[in-house]
Parts: structure tokens; sequence; C-alpha cells
């Protein structure tokens, strides 16, 4: 198993399965090798492989099915409207970790700016976004040079690093001077392209959710304009809602003798 040797059985053997469900090798809903597999591939106990399984349910990456076996959960990120927060405090609040892996980093093209209203020279960075190691969308957002030149060094290399990571663009803003005070969003579905398609491993044809974000900041310039798209099933949007003609009606005590 390539992981600390010195860590316990069932650990290591977690550990492994969880690598398989981050690179695609066991897929949403697909059964997990069956615990008599596990104990023969492994040379381990049954208890060792049960405990492994634990750690992958409790980390919300597998559920069991009484009688069925062990299946790939699929992750989902939950988002309440009316909460300005970046996809890494997303993730992070629901006890999660949040990761990238970049795509390109190149100018962006005078179509890319003016479709998003921008008229200055900026940056286009597409990022695969994971959660707990799983792939869940692919981000491609519109940045003012002005903005990514404000940079720190980490995080210019951060947002430019080709392995998975942390890096967080709120961060990067805040760390530059450049605090989002509001952002304008709106979320639909399609049909995937070709390119993502290809790029989040999905069949043809596939349909996926939209988010799209303008972010601005105090002086209401725009400073990131980012197209998220997710898989079927790795996003929900949360709304409560209330009638419109419900009315506060004063609480009245009741007198229990009338």
């Amino acid at each position: 198993m390539n992981t600390a040797r010195f860590a316990p059985r069932y650990q290591q053997l977690a550990d492994q399965l969880r690598e398989g469900i981050a690179s695609g090798r066991y897929a949403f809903g697909e059964r997990l090798p069956s615990e008599t597999k596990l104990c023969r591939q492994h040379g381990v106990s049954r208890g060792t492989v049960v405990k492994a399984f634990e750690i992958l349910v409790a980390d919300g990456l597998a559920v069991r099915k009484q009688g069925a076996g062990t299946f790939v959960a699929r992750v989902s990120l939950k988002r309440e409207p009316g909460r300005l927060m970046s996809f890494s405090d997303t993730v992070a609040a629901q006890g999660k970790r949040a990761g990238q892996r970049l795509i390109s980093l190149t100018q962006a093209t005078s179509e890319q700016r003016n479709s998003v209203g921008l008229f200055e020279p900026a940056t286009a960075l597409t990022r695969l976004r994971m959660v707990d190691g799983v792939t869940t969308s692919l981000h491609a957002s519109i940045i003012p040079d002005v903005v990514v030149e404000s940079f720190s060094e980490q995080h210019a290399a951060q947002m430019r690093d080709t392995e998975s990571s942390d890096f967080s663009l709120y961060c990067a803003f805040e760390a530059a001077g450049f605090m989002i005070v509001r952002a304008t969003e709106q979320v639909s579905t399609r049909l995937a392209s070709a390119q993502e398609i290809v790029t989040l491993s999905l069949p043809d044809p596939t349909a996926v959710m939209v988010v799209t974000r303008h972010s601005y900041d105090g002086d209401d310039r725009l400073i990131e304009a980012t197209e998220a798209v997710y898989q079927s099933g790795h996003y929900s949007y949360e709304i409560n809602l209330l009638q419109s003609n419900l009315h506060a009606v004063p609480f009245k005590a009741r007198n229990p003798d009338s």
C-alpha cells in the first residue's frame, strides 16, 4: 500500500480506497470491492476492512447498503443563497477539504473580457476544483491584470501551481487589498460542452449545473467573473421561502377560563 508504513492497516486500506475514488477508478454509485476480495488482496482481516469502510462512510465518501455492499457516495457542495463565500470557504464550512488543479493560465482575449463587461487587460484562469480529492467542477475565471499583479509571491506561485493545492482566489484578493463586498450569481443548467465532457470525464451527453458569479469590491469594481460548471448532483442550492402575504401577528395570551 502506498501510505505511511506505520499507519494502522485499516487506515492504509482506507487511504488506498480514497485514492481510488479521487482518481476516478471508483466512480459515483459504483460498488467498492467486497470485504472478501479486499481481505484476499491485502492479506487483512474482515475487521480491518470493516474499519476502513467506516472511515470512508464517516468522511462522506461511501455509503453502506445492507445486503448489497459499500458504494461510492456523491460529493455534493451545498450552497445557501445570501451568503457570500468562496468555494474554499464553502467546502471548509462543510468539514471538507478544497483543492484545485490548474488547467490553464493565459491572457484573456477581448471576447472573454467583453463577455463579462470588462474592458481592460485581464487574466483567464481555468481550474478543476475538488472536494476531499474528488473532482466536482470546472471553474473559468476572468480577473483584471491590475488585480493579479498585486498578488503576493506566495499567492502568485500557488495560482500557477499545476498540482492540487489549497489556493483560494478570495484569500489572494484580500491579501492584495481587494475586499469582495458583493457578488451577483446566476444558476442555470445546460448540456456539457465537448471540452467539459473530456475535462470532467463525463458521459456524452450530460447535463451540468452552471454557476456564474461576478464579484465586486467596495468601489463597485469588478474583481472577478467566474463560470463554474458542476457535474450533475455535485451542487445543491437551498432556499427558504416565505409567503409574501403573511404578516406577523402579535401573540395574545388566551384566558383558560374564557
